[in-house]
Parts: structure tokens; C-alpha cells; sequence
């Protein structure tokens, strides 16, 4: 189900279910771009550190066996001035991601990176270490909630254009595990199903990681992010999820170990603690500046929403192992504002708080639910007389900007005075929310909840925290549609809060970046041989076939540049044709076939996958 805004619509009496225009033509299903070839999937980096980096790929090679290549940074895009370098085996034991912690890196650095293999070279990607010391302005892009089905990721598009931010903060919803529904306006995402096994969230990475506005946000910045709900499945909490029914679906533990691993694979983050995937809240610093803290407010500590009253002190959100590391960590900060990413909202949502004990609780998905847990923290921001503490929040499709009051009766509405901190909520990339705008009913948030200043329930796009040593300021864009490619964007408003307070005022205009642009990476690869690559027209392209090690199914994901009859071949390794299955005439462009092999005996074999012109092969192994 979408983010409905309860305690929104509780105010107004509107339900408002978010639906999707017409389907687009499936002659425009996505393409794997074959010039990216055997690294279809781009390049990304991440998690930031003063001297060091995390740089991703992922290769797809012409069989199922290792690839080994090699790896560079320099300080230039021809690679004249290589920094360090180093080489790589990709398997299937990582589904030939890459990643690579690069370290020995310059602080407050632009650096370029590629990886090679099977004679050709990768994107171009470009990163940037954090600064140490002093640091007079930074600037960070942050998004959730890019639902593939729903819109076009133009908000990605803008960002990159953009070219004026440090890091992109993904504050989760990555990936969404939802089937394609019938009135989604993109319905060529993989695998079409809900995804539950490893194989589907890998199949699912893979269709988003393929779109040409991520890859090339990817491609020019780093990304620091945190996994939401949709990432396993939603509204989930450390033992289970209501978009999950074990009964029909097996255990959660593994649907959530699925989840976890295709993210740690897929994404450019660094674990806090080796060989621990459900473990990723973390601090990045940047200088004296920023710290920024990466919370998992979602699978770690979670207790089940709604399981006990919102007062109750067993009722956890972060779990205890997390708070006291938050608290330790807000406690030892000597950088100037300290950043809160996280996925659902902080600031109250119920006008009745101070009239019924604990509230009317309208949405005990977020820190309405766990009120207890949110009072500690603001017992122990204000004990510790920790300023500048500013949240940063996805989940629920909308944009809001507020003040965070300790107790709504003491709070004043024209000062300020009475506050915690502040929180800004970026809307969706694409989610759903309101189907149409709401502008007039905004007034009767304001009036109910005067603590907060902003809120957009329909319009999509994105926000850039603009951090400087006397204020920070929250801008808010709009995309114009995300209906179809467009290149349009508006500014909507900012917020700023002044350091050493806990408020927000309004904004006059936007921030600029106060230096020169650093330029962008190449949209294409550096020239390099192709000697080594098996299949020179690239008009089937093999991206997967899973599981393997397979019981009786067989997924392929695999993309074919001209519509052609397909079929799949299955041979023992004496060469001896064991199964023929023809797939029929499939359209151009990406496709997922499940291939029923349940009556071969254990053992290997190999798999061969053809088009009118073109044929690819795996080595598959049956238990």
C-alpha cells in the first residue's frame, strides 16, 4: 500500500489514494544501453570519508564464471594522473558487483574512476572525499521514495544537471517490491511480480540500476544512503512486515536476509561493522562543518507498530544498542550542525497531543507511534544543550518543513521558542501521493499544527541542504511531471535556521553554490580494445540467469536490441541437446523468461539463449 497521510487526512476528510495515468506503449520498454558494454549497470560511489571512497560497477560477463579486471582513480579523466589503482573478481557469490573501498585519497578532493574488463572500459565516474578542518559552505541533494512504475525519474535528471552539491543523501525507498500494476505509467521493471527471494531483488536492482537518469546521477556524485521499508517490504519492522505474509511467503527472516544482501551488493555503502549487512547506521563527517548521521529507524530495532501504546518505553524505533550510539555520538560532535538521516517523520502530526494522554495517533509508522523513544531523544538534545540538530526525512511521498516543539502548549508559533530541532521532509522522486494539488487545504495544517511551515502533498521532485557557518537552509524543487521525460523544474521555497537556534524562518530565494562548478565525468566510456568480448553486436545481452546453483526454475533477465524469435537451448557437458524451449517472438528491449528445468538430473549444463542473430550461454548447475 502508498504512504496515505493519516494524520493529514484525518484534518481534512479526503483519502487520497494515488493513481497512475495511462501505460506507456511497451515499444518503449527499456533498453539495455549496449555501448556500456559488459558494465550495462554504470558505475557509482559512496559513503565518503576525508581519505577514502567506495567505487561500485557491476560486470556482465558472456559466461557464468569469474571476471577479473582491474581498477583506477586519478585526478583527471584521461587518467594521465592515476592515484591508485588495483585489480578485481567479480562472481556470482556477489552477483558480479564490484566494490571497492579506495583509500589514501586526498581530503576536499574531485577524483574520476573506471574500471576495466573483458577489453573495455567502464563508465567514467566521477566522486569527492569530505573535507577536514574548516569548511566554509556544503551542499548536499536529498531524495526517497523512486518507485519505478509510478513516473520518470526526472528529479534524478535535475540533480545531475545541477552539478552544485557535495553528496546525494538517499533517505530510502531505493527500489520498491511491489508487482507492476495495470495503471502504472512505466511497466517494463523486473521481475513483474512481488519480489521475495534474493534472485527477484537482485533481478529488481538490476531493472533500476539499467535507467539512464540513476545511472548517470550515480555516474557524478556519491551517494550516502539508508534503506526504508520497500527496500524488504512495507511497513516492515525488525521481525516482519505488513506486505508480508509468511504463511504464503516463507519465513521473514530470509525475505529480509534477501533484502539486505541485494542491498549491501548493489549499493555503494560501507558497512560500520564487517560481515554484519543488518547493520547501517553509521556517521560521515565533514569537517567542522557537519556530521551526519545515517539512522535505521526501519529493521534494526523496530518493535511492531501499533503492538503497544505509544508511551510505553519498550516501544523502539532505533532499539536501545542504536539510541545510546546516537546519544554518544550527538554528545561528542564538535562539528557545527549535526545531520539526522532518516525515514519516517519525526515532528508530531496530532493537534490533540496535549489534550488526550499519548494523542490520536494517526500514523504509528512514524515517531508518532513511538512517542517515548522520541522524548528521550529530545530529553537528551536539550539536557546536552545540542544545537543545530537538523533531520532529514523521506517515507511518506510529500514535502514539509517544520519546527520539532518539546511540548506544543510551551511552544511559540511566532518565535520559535520551544523547539528541539527542525526537520525537512523531501517528497517523492515518483511515489504517490495526492493525484491532484491541495494547496488550499494547506492552511488548515498550519492552523492545527502551527509548528509546521511547509507542506506540499502533490507535487514531485527533490531538496538541497545548503549548509554555511550561520545558517542552514533547506530548498525545495519541483519537477513538472514525471509522466514522461521532461526537463522542467521550479523552485517551490526554502527554510533556513540560524545557528544556535532550534527554528526555522522563511527563505527569500534559493542557495547557489558560492565556488565554480567542478566539471562532470564523460557520459561515455574511454576508448579502449574490445579484443576479449565474445559477442561483438551486443544484440543479446545475457544480464543474469538465477538461481544458480537451481532446484527446477530458471529466471533469465536478458535484453535484445531488435524484436527476433527466441528460444533457449539446455545441453549436458557432452554436448548431447537435453531441452528445447522457444520463447517465441519477444519485442525489443528488456525481458524476464522462467525456464522449467525440474526434469534434469543434478548436475552442470549448458545453457544457451538465442536470437535470430545472436546467442549467449551460461554454465548452470542443478542440485
Amino acid at each position: 500500500m502508498y504512504k496515505h497521510l493519516l494524520s493529514l487526512l484525518f484534518l481534512i476528510g479526503f483519502y487520497a489514494q494515488g493513481w497512475a495515468v495511462g501505460p506507456q506503449d511497451i515499444s518503449l520498454r527499456s533498453m539495455v544501453d549496449t555501448s556500456l558494454a559488459p558494465f550495462y549497470h554504470g558505475v557509482a560511489s559512496g559513503d565518503p570519508t576525508p581519505n577514502a571512497i567506495v567505487i561500485w560497477t557491476r560486470v556482465t560477463g558472456d559466461d557464468a564464471g569469474p571476471v577479473s579486471g582491474t581498477w583506477r582513480m586519478a585526478l583527471d579523466t584521461n587518467f594521465t594522473s592515476v592515484v591508485q589503482s588495483g585489480t578485481f573478481t567479480a562472481d556470482s557469490t556477489t552477483d558480479y558487483c564490484v566494490k571497492i573501498d579506495v583509500t589514501g585519497l586526498q581530503p576536499n578532493t574531485w577524483y574520476f574512476y573506471e574500471f576495466t574488463a573483458l577489453g573495455r572500459n567502464s563508465l567514467t565516474g566521477r566522486t569527492k572525499t569530505a573535507p577536514t578542518g574548516g569548511v566554509d559552505q556544503l551542499r548536499f541533494a536529498f531524495v526517497s521514495c523512486s518507485n519505478y512504475p509510478t513516473g520518470y525519474f526526472n528529479a534524478y535528471d535535475r540533480i545531475k544537471d545541477r552539478n552544485d552539491v557535495d553528496a546525494v543523501l538517499h533517505l530510502g525507498d531505493y527500489i520498491y517490491e511491489y508487482a507492476a500494476g495495470i495503471t502504472a505509467i512505466r511497466r517494463d521493471h523486473l521481475p513483474t511480480t512481488e519480489i521475495i527471494k534474493l534472485s527477484d531483488y537482485r533481478q529488481r536492482y538490476s531493472s533500476y540500476r539499467l535507467d539512464p537518469s540513476l545511472r548517470k546521477l550515480h555516474q557524478q556524485y556519491p551517494f550516502i544512503t539508508v534503506w526504508d521499508d520497500h527496500e524488504t517490504a512495507n511497513n516492515s519492522w525488525m521481525d516482519g512486515a505488513e506486505n508480508h505474509t509468511p504463511g504464503n511467503e516463507g519465513p521473514w527472516i530470509n525475505r529480509k536476509n534477501a533484502g539486505q544482501q541485494a542491498y549491501e551488493e548493489w549499493l555503494p555503502i560501507r558497512r560500520p561493522e564487517a560481515g554484519n549487512p543488518n547493520k547501517i547506521w553509521r556517521k560521515m563527517s565533514y569537517g567542522n562543518m557537519a556530521d551526519i548521521f545515517m539512522l535505521d529507524t526501519r529493521l534494526y530495532g523496530r518493535t511492531l507498530q501499533g503492538a503497544r501504546s505509544v508511551t510505553d518505553t519498550a516501544a523502539h524505533l532505533l532499539g536501545r544498542e542504536q539510541m545510546e550510539w546516537l546519544k554518544t555520538s550527538l554528545k561528542n560532535s564538535t562539528a557545527k550542525w549535526k545531520i539526522l538521516g532518516q525515514q519516517v517523520m519525526v515532528g508530531n502530526l496530532n493537534p490533540f497531543w496535549q489534550i488526550i494522554p499519548g494523542g490520536l495517533v494517526l500514523n504509528d509508522d512514524q515517531w508518532d507511534g513511538y512517542q517515548a523513544e522520541r522524548k528521550e531523544l529530545y530529553d537528551f538534545v536539550l539536557q546536552n544543550d545540542i544545537k543545530n540538530m537538523i533531520v532529514l526525512t523521506g517515507d511518506i511521498h510529500t514535502a514539509w518543513a517544520m519546527d520539532l516543539p518539546y511540548n506544543q502548549s510551551t511552544y511559540n508559533k511566532a518565535t520559535g521558542q520551544g523547539s528541539v530541532g527542525v526537520e525537512f521532509v523531501c517528497t517523492s522522486v515518483t511515489s504517490s501521493s495526492s493525484p491532484v494539488p491541495l494547496d488550499p487545504l494547506n492552511g488548515i495544517v498550519y492552523e492545527a499544527l502551527p509548528h509546521i511551515k511547509y507542506v506540499e502533498l502533490h507535487r514531485k521532485g527533490y531538496g538541497i541542504l545548503n549548509l554555511e557557518t550561520l545558517q542552514a537552509q533547506a530548498d525545495y524543487y519541483n519537477v513538472n511531471t514525471i509522466e514522461r521525460r521532461d526537463t522542467g523544474q521550479r523552485f517551490a521555497t526554502g527554510f533556513y535556521t540560524v545557528d544556535n537556534t532550534r527554528w526555522l524562518k522563511k527563505a527569500t530565494t534559493f542557495t547557489s553554490l558560492l565556488t565554480p562548478k567542478y566539471y562532470q565525468a564523460p557520459e561515455n566510456p574511454r576508448i579502449g580494445t574490445v579484443t576479449g568480448i565474445r559477442n561483438q553486436t551486443n544484440e543479446l545481452i545475457l544480464l543474469s540467469a538465477y538461481p544458480n546453483p537451481f532446484i527446477d526454475q530458471v529466471l533469465l533477465q536478458f535484453n535484445i536490441v531488435k524484436g527476433s524469435n527466441m528460444e533457449v537451448r539446455v545441453y549436458d557437458l557432452t554436448g548431447r541437446e537435453m531441452k528445447k524451449i522457444n520463447l517465441g517472438f519477444l519485442s525489443k528491449g528488456l525481458h524476464n523468461e522462467s525456464v522449467n528445468l525440474s526434469e534434469l538430473a543434478s548436475g552442470a549444463y549448458k545453457l544457451v539463449i538465442s536470437s535470430e542473430n545472436d546467442f549467449m550461454e551460461r554454465t548452470i548447475e542443478k542440485f
